[in-house]
């Protein structure tokens, strides 16, 4: 079973995702604070994360900055309000995101279908990396007969 761990403060949010996701089959990790979201992943991965841009206490762009510092695999999905991208703030957040690490994005409210589709994407990149990555290890495991 596909683990995804939600960092976002809105805890309405949280139960709509994570009902969602369970019914789809995954097993949802929810933290509402980005610091607690980052030591839960350093003592167990799981296999995408859900950032909201701006959680309280670490802000959402810090928390993917620190995210892909120490793990750099992260398969990190940034989500921001729709509020953020309509001229509100004088920056687009979710391309800061892309810039900072995430490697896809999403707008508030989340369309399950278009959420499933992004994390089938994630997870085929992740096995074609794991295939060069093989394939690299049993290239280097030769030596050269002379």
């Amino acid at each position: 079973m596909k683990r995804i761990l939600i960092i976002d403060k809105n805890v309405p949010i949280h139960l709509i995702l994570r009902k969602q996701l369970e019914k789809a089959g995954f097993h949802v990790i929810e933290a509402s604070v980005g610091q607690n979201g980052i030591d839960y992943y350093r003592e167990n991965p799981t296999d995408f994360i859900i950032a909201d841009i701006a959680p309280p206490e670490l802000e959402g762009l810090k928390t993917i900055i620190q995210l892909k510092k120490e793990f750099p695999l992260a398969r990190i999905i940034a989500k921001a309000d729709q509020m953020g991208r309509n001229g509100f703030l004088r920056y687009d957040p979710l391309q800061s995101a892309l810039r900072f690490g995430a490697l896809r994005t999403l707008t508030s409210p989340i369309k399950m279908d278009e959420l499933s589709a992004v994390i089938e994407e994630l997870a085929s990149m992740s096995v074609q990396r794991e295939r060069r990555r093989s394939r690299t290890k049993n290239f280097r495991i030769r030596k050269d007969p002379n």
